[in-house]
């Protein structure tokens, strides 16, 4: 008995020192035999390196799997324990990191969500009704024309005349020249299905799409369609070089109010659409889904956004990006029966909003790094980048990254406002994706 302990002692040790040995230790979601082999700040647990949040709450998160195997748990007879999982021995190998001669890198930046409450809405309304935003994105715009695609999530349809009663309706509506100051900020992409998308019905989402096409026909607008046939073609290729990624936008909302004929105007996650993803997937060498989806007010995800995210990664998707609650919420990897997996940010958090929650004017932007060398394209970096709304009466209004931030300027917004205290949020809410500092 004594020789078998001092065995496994050995061979785990063994590992160990293979791992530590290497020029990189494993890094977020890849296998591990123990704490000392994961990057420091991340957790061995369940053979995979985990945040401390995600170690401590991996049941909730929805990471909890029967499917492990070692020297004392085997597997079924149909299945086969591959890095300490149990897998069809006919299932398609996880892609392997591969040789960095001639990769293509692509830099993707995700941003949170736009929702103009009052102060963000009328610090656009200048003399003589003449509306402006360019101003929100200022500070921002460098990042975003940096990116090699930029992409933000738009929550409510544009409101094409001033004169009618309902303009500007809260948590309905927004100016339509919101759409002109994000195109100069540099954004490429721009979600559009949302919670809110159907709030102005079948007339918001024809107007929006008609100044969008008409205005900016270089930018892609995904989410919504005007016809049953663009819904039927409601995503995007970005194609660099030998590197061809898919983008897919859906609403985690089921909107009752939208009659059965324009059902099809908002793009919900169905089965119907699961055979888009599937046929995106034979397409593209890296699949993105962006998910609208959540309580507004939640600070981690529900069971059924776990579920569709599964759901998501058993049908092949790389990344979920998420949006809708206006607070950033946890990073973290799920994988599906099939052994699929899936890196999900779970939400981004506000943009541009002036939620009277204290956290709301902490968001995210996510910085993607996605590669492709002789082999297959894989996620080689990510990154969350702390931005935070200066919320004043007046076109000084504006979204700074955390890192530019001052006490000074916090002071104009809040008399109480604390500096090292919204670090210390932000430190909470990201974790090691982020430098709070």
């Amino acid at each position: 008995m004594k020789q078998l302990i001092f065995l496994l002692f050995i061979i785990q040790y063994s590992l160990e020192e293979g791992i530590i040995k290497r020029s990189q230790r494993s890094k977020h979601g890849e296998d591990c035999v123990s704490d000392s082999a994961c990057e420091e700040g991340l957790f061995c647990r369940l053979n995979r390196c985990m945040t401390k949040y995600e170690s401590k709450n991996f049941k909730s998160l929805g990471l909890f799997d029967k499917n492990i195997c070692n020297l004392k748990k085997k597997c079924p007879q149909n299945k086969k324990c591959v890095k300490h999982r149990c897998v069809d021995p006919q299932a398609v190998p996880e892609p392997e990191r591969n040789s960095t001669e001639n990769e293509n890198d692509v830099n993707l930046l995700f941003a949170g969500s736009i929702l103009l409450n009052k102060k963000a809405l009328l610090s656009g309304i200048g003399a003589n009704n003449n509306i402006n935003y360019d101003h929100l994105f200022t500070h921002i715009s460098k990042d975003i024309k940096n990116a090699n695609l930029a992409i933000v999530d738009q929550e409510t349809p544009f409101h094409i005349n001033p004169e009618e009663k309902s303009f500007p309706k809260k948590g309905s509506n927004t100016p339509k020249e919101i759409a002109d100051s994000i195109a100069n900020a540099g954004f490429k992409v721009v979600l559009h299905g949302t919670d809110y998308a159907y709030s102005q019905k079948d007339r918001g989402i024809n107007n929006t799409l008609n100044y969008w096409k008409t205005k900016y026909p270089d930018i892609k607008t995904l989410g919504i369609s005007s016809t049953l046939e663009e819904s039927k073609e409601d995503y995007f290729i970005y194609k660099q070089q030998n590197l061809a990624i898919g983008i897919i936008n859906f609403s985690g909302f089921v909107e009752k109010s939208i009659p059965k004929k324009n059902k099809f105007m908002v793009n919900t996650l169905s089965t119907e659409k699961l055979a888009v993803v599937d046929k995106l997937k034979k397409e593209t060498d890296f699949l993105i889904v962006c998910m609208n989806w959540g309580a507004k007010d939640s600070k981690v995800p529900c069971k059924k956004q776990i579920s569709n995210a599964k759901i998501l990664a058993k049908h092949g998707v790389d990344l979920i990006i998420g949006n809708h609650p206006i607070f950033v919420n946890p990073v973290s990897y799920v994988r599906a029966d099939n052994g699929n997996k899936a890196l999900v940010f779970w939400s981004l958090g506000l943009l541009v909003g002036d939620e009277k929650k204290s956290l709301s004017c902490l968001g995210a932007m996510a910085n993607i790094v996605i590669s492709k060398g002789k082999g297959n394209a894989y996620l080689s970096s990510y990154s969350l980048i702390p931005v935070i709304n200066h919320k004043v009466e007046s076109n000084q209004y504006s979204v700074y990254k955390l890192s530019d931030y001052t006490e000074e300027l916090g002071l104009k917004t809040d008399k109480k406002f604390s500096l090292k205290k919204v670090k210390e949020a932000c430190t909470k809410l990201m974790g090691e994706f982020a430098n709070c500092d």
